[in-house]
Parts: structure tokens; sequence; C-alpha cells
């Protein structure tokens, strides 16, 4: 066995301990040797060949890396003791050591600077596995993955057609509450909107309040001397300037300083590179509120809508949520609606 990646700090002497205790697998391609949600009893080190990783996301399996020779894999659940996060899948013909749960442990603690640099990698996966499980990102949906669909009760999908449908109260005034949203997304302190047609509420989240969210009923949106008692102005590009100089504020903090490396490397990303949901992506969004809620079958139960996530997130009366980016919301339309105009 070479000295490859977390394992060059171990002499000759302990390699061969390490190959001692390992069984060597020989996989061929297309061999699943673990899935999502397995047991994690063993950590595998590839000697030839390319192993994928994925995860189910939203019931597709979404490959995340590509492991080669040299690397190691499989770790994460033995050290937090914990079911397998994703899958692990031969894309070639391979072959793999296999040290078992209680050998590859007792090999961290005899060997302390292995273990210090097997905890920098794990700390590491651990970002990176957090970010790939989430259906959106910080960010927002990337250009990789546009739609995201979650189903629902399938007992509600079965009777969407069936069941009677009425005019909310929202739909009542949508109108007139329309221009208000407009309103509070660009001229106030409000980064974030999310309407409940059959409720009748509209819950909104403020850059000067961030950790709260403000429930209102839609009745009371439509009056401009609401807003004006409720909602702090604030332009829209200001708003953006705003939230920048909040993401840097946070990365100078004592606290967020004391966060793993593995952490400042994956938020500090994020803060660098953010950019807000362009003004006329939202408006479109807005626009067609109402075509949605007219859909003759299925139509829209409530919409959630950001500044600073590209991620609009939409549920319908069959319960499934779809979740899309505001570049592909035009498609959604085109997809959904013109057809059953």
């Amino acid at each position: 066995m070479e000295k490859k990646d977390v394992f060059s700090g171990l002499s000759k002497t302990e390699l061969n301990t390490l190959s001692a205790m390992s069984t060597r697998l020989l996989l061929s391609a297309g061999t699943i040797l673990f899935s999502e949600g397995d047991i994690g009893n063993a950590v595998y080190i590839i000697e030839t060949g390319n192993i994928s990783i994925s995860l189910n996301k939203s019931e597709k399996q979404e490959e995340i890396a590509i492991l080669g020779c040299g690397e190691f894999f499989g770790e994460m659940a033995i050290f937090n003791n914990d079911t397998r996060g994703a899958s692990a899948k031969a894309l070639s013909e391979a072959v793999l050591w296999e040290v078992k749960k209680n050998d590859f442990i007792r090999l961290t603690k005899d060997q302390p600077a292995f273990a210090a640099k097997l905890l920098l990698v794990l700390q590491s996966r651990k970002i990176e596995l957090f970010l790939k499980e989430q259906l959106v990102s910080a960010a927002g949906i990337g250009s990789h993955d546009l739609r995201v669909s979650i189903k629902g009760d399938p007992s509600l999908r079965e009777t969407a057609f069936t069941r009677e449908r009425y005019e909310s109260v929202v739909d009542k005034i949508l109108p007139s509450l329309v221009p208000n949203l407009r309103t509070l997304l660009f001229d106030t302190s409000v980064y974030q909107v999310f309407i409940g047609f059959n409720n009748g509420e509209v819950r909104t989240c403020s850059v000067i309040t961030p950790y709260i969210e403000e429930v209102h009923t839609a009745s009371k949106i439509v009056s401009a001397a609401y807003i004006d008692r409720h909602f702090a102005p604030m332009a829209y590009d200001s708003k953006t300037e705003f939230i920048r100089d909040m993401n840097k504020h946070i990365q100078a903090t004592a606290t967020f300083k004391t966060l793993p490396h593995s952490w400042h490397t994956a938020i500090g990303s994020f803060h660098t590179n953010w950019n807000p949901v362009p003004r006329e992506k939202l408006e479109s969004v807005l626009g067609h509120l109402l075509d949605m809620r007219q859909m003759p079958n299925f139509y829209l139960r409530n919409l959630g809508l950001s500044v600073v996530q590209d991620a609009v997130r939409m549920q319908f009366n069959c319960d499934g949520t779809h979740i899309i980016s505001t570049r592909e919301y035009q498609r959604f339309l085109e997809e959904n609606i013109d057809a059953t105009i």
C-alpha cells in the first residue's frame, strides 16, 4: 500500500499494519458498494479504478464526486456514528482495501498525527456534503439543477382534479396585492415574501430584523398606509448593499472566527460571490401570479420569493412543491400556462 493523501504521515511499518488489518476487494464495473442510509461499518481505500459517490436528491441520484487511486471514503459514517450519507458505486473495475470500523478507530487513536490530518479531511467533507445535500443552496438553484420537485401526499394528487375549487380571499384582492408586493421587495427593507393563497397570509423577512419572520394578512398588505407603518423604506440597491455589508460583518465577528476553517471557506465563498436576484426576474414572477392561480387543473397554493436566493418556491393544489430558479421561471410558465390558454 503506497503513501497517498492523508496516509502520507504513516511510516512504512504503520502502513504495513494498516495493510494487515485490511481486506482486499475486487469490484466489477457497476458494483454498488453501499447505499445511502446503510449502516457504516468500514472505510475504503482505492488502489485502482474509480468510485462514484452520489446522493439521493429529490428522488434522483446526483453524483457529487468521483474518487480514484489513493483516495479513501466511508469514514464519515464511522466517526459521526451515523448511517451512510451517500452511495458508492464502482465506475470501472476497481481494487479497494476495506478497513473495518473498530480497526480504523484504533489506528486513529494509536497515531495522533494521522488522526489530526484525518480530522481536517472530515471537516472539509462534512461541509461539502452539507452543501451538496441542500435541495437549494444558499445562493439559489445552480445552473446544473434548475428545478427541484418534491412530491407531496399521494392521496392529494389523486383527488386534485375532483376537488371543488373556491375563490380565496387573496384571489379577490390579488390585482391590488401584486403592486404592493413589488413595493415590499423593491422599496422597503423586506428581502423575502411568502404568499399563502389559501390561508390569506403574507409572511415577510427584513434585512433590519433578519431572524424574525413577520406574518400579515393579505388584506392588510393592500393598504399603502399599513405598509408605511410596518416596513422601513429602503431602495433596492441600498438593500442589496446592506446585505453585502452584513455578510462582511458576519465574517469579522469573533464567533465566526471560532468556526472550523472549512466553514470559513464555504461561507466566505458564498459571501464573496453573492449577487442579488435581478429586479426584472422578480418582476416576472410577481407579474404572473394571477396566471398561476387561474390554471384550470393545477393551480398555485402558495409561493415564496427572495431577493437573496435565486429560488422560487411554489406549492400547488396537488400538494407537490416545485423550486426553480428565476432564470427557469419563464420556461416553467411556457410549459404549464401557455399550453392551457
